[in-house]
């Protein structure tokens, strides 16, 4: 029987436990997540404290089988392309969504890497805390302290913050300013999902969702990261079985995209 010094201490963890587990899947689970090299999902988690629901469009594709690509829609007053659809089709991604986060002239912010070569460098602001990148030997997601750029990066956006690390939600996130929230996250190996929230939610809470076991995929998610969300929040997935891609617009332009091609 524990000692009553050791209550708190086990109350306090046992609190810690629950609120990374807080959200439950709705969603009945068909073929299993990671016998699929490219499929899209919608999905609901509720959060059991109070009810509150979390939808959103997912891309899962793996990292074998699939790579990243970055569009770059350009800095000129009209984008490269005139849709989403437009644009992943052209530039041969088979999914995406909204990339990078990007100033009022456009320029991206943080280094970004696509077909047209290296725009911006490097940035250490604390937002900027992480980069996702592609090369020959696959897909990763790296904290910026342990990036070392190297030659034959195809696809890179520095974006962030840091949502999941280690399976764990990262501390210190805004619980404030619900908005759409777009991400990607894996687990560490070769599993990856690229998702767009329907529902507004803050930061925190999106990282306490994906970090509960279950509640959006099938897998244990290790790593996640932010991208630009809120009024830029896009998702596109080209389904191949004759029906209408599902599309979820951006409220307004965007300088990059982020899609899933093969490799």
């Amino acid at each position: 029987m524990p000692s009553f010094r050791l209550i708190p201490l086990l109350l306090l963890l046992i609190a810690a436990n629950a609120r990374g587990a807080d959200w439950a899947p709705t969603w009945t689970a068909g073929p299993p997540d990671d016998a699929r090299a490219l499929f899209y999902a919608k999905r609901t988690a509720v959060r059991a404290s109070d009810g509150q629901a979390l939808t959103a469009h997912l891309a899962f594709f793996s990292s074998p089988a699939y790579r990243l690509k970055v569009v770059d829609l350009g800095a000129g007053k009209e984008p490269k392309y005139a849709t989403l659809t437009e644009a992943f089709r052209a530039e041969g991604c088979l999914a995406g969504v909204n990339g990078g986060f990007f100033h009022a002239d456009w320029r991206p912010v943080g280094l970004m890497v696509s077909d047209q070569g290296r725009t911006n460098a490097l940035e250490r602001t604390k937002l900027l805390s992480g980069l996702i990148y592609s090369d020959a030997h696959g897909v990763h997601l790296l904290r910026r302290g342990l990036f070392r750029d190297h030659a034959g990066i195809t696809a890179l956006l520095q974006t962030g913050p840091y949502l999941v690390d280690a399976g764990r939600g990262v501390r210190g996130l805004s619980r404030s300013k619900p908005d759409p929230r777009t991400f990607i996250a894996t687990d560490w190996r070769g599993h990856w999902v690229l998702g767009a929230t329907a529902s507004a939610l803050s930061l925190a809470e999106l990282a306490d969702a994906l970090a509960s076991p279950g509640a959006l995929t099938a897998w244990r998610i290790d790593r996640a990261i932010n991208l630009d969300g809120g009024s830029s929040t896009g998702f596109f997935f080209d389904r191949s079985d004759g029906e209408r891609p599902v599309v979820l617009k951006p409220w307004k332009r965007v300088r990059n995209l982020l899609g899933v091609a093969k490799r």
